[in-house]
């Protein structure tokens, strides 16, 4: 991946989102400064192969982003067995009654409202990271922050881990 150091924000935030007990952690950098690589390596730190539901849900505020953000999980996570990635993104329809497997969600708030609730693909109470990427365009743009708390995991702390960036 062409990494020889981390990066400001990444030596800033991954002793946080890597601790035990985790920690939860807002952050603020500019673009290419490899905010993605740091939520990422937290993510696939995170998951559990052996278990086949998801565990991660990682929401990003256009489908470009979640794209990207998920080729990224993919190439970051080529050498960790078994953790796979889903796009709950628009053009990605399941049908009702699928069962989800891979352990990492990454996609925009309406579909992953829709895979919560209209089709019941998805189990909030189970996942333990909760990523908002780019969090501010989320919550500055009307209805996404409305959808984005709708997908936030109710949770104790204990059982949470949750980045905004």
């Amino acid at each position: 991946m062409g990494f020889n150091r981390p990066s400001k924000i990444q030596e800033t935030a991954l002793p946080m989102m890597l601790a035990d007990p985790p920690q939860n952690l807002i952050a603020q950098s500019q673009s290419g400064t490899g905010k993605t690589a740091a939520f990422v390596l937290a993510m696939l730190s995170r998951i559990n192969g052996a278990e086949k539901f998801p565990q991660c849900l990682c929401l990003a505020p256009t489908y470009e982003l979640a794209v990207q953000t998920g080729q990224v999980v993919e190439k970051m996570g080529n050498l960790c067995v078994n953790i796979r990635v889903a796009y709950a993104v628009r053009g990605n329809r399941l049908p009702r009654g699928t069962k989800i497997e891979e352990q990492i969600i990454i996609g925009t708030p309406g579909t992953v409202l829709d895979w919560c609730f209209k089709l019941k693909l998805l189990d909030v109470k189970k996942i333990s990271v909760f990523v908002l990427d780019e969090a501010d365009v989320l919550i500055d743009t009307q209805g996404f922050l409305d959808q984005s708390f709708r997908c936030y995991p109710i949770k104790t702390p204990h059982n949470l881990l949750a980045f905004l960036f």
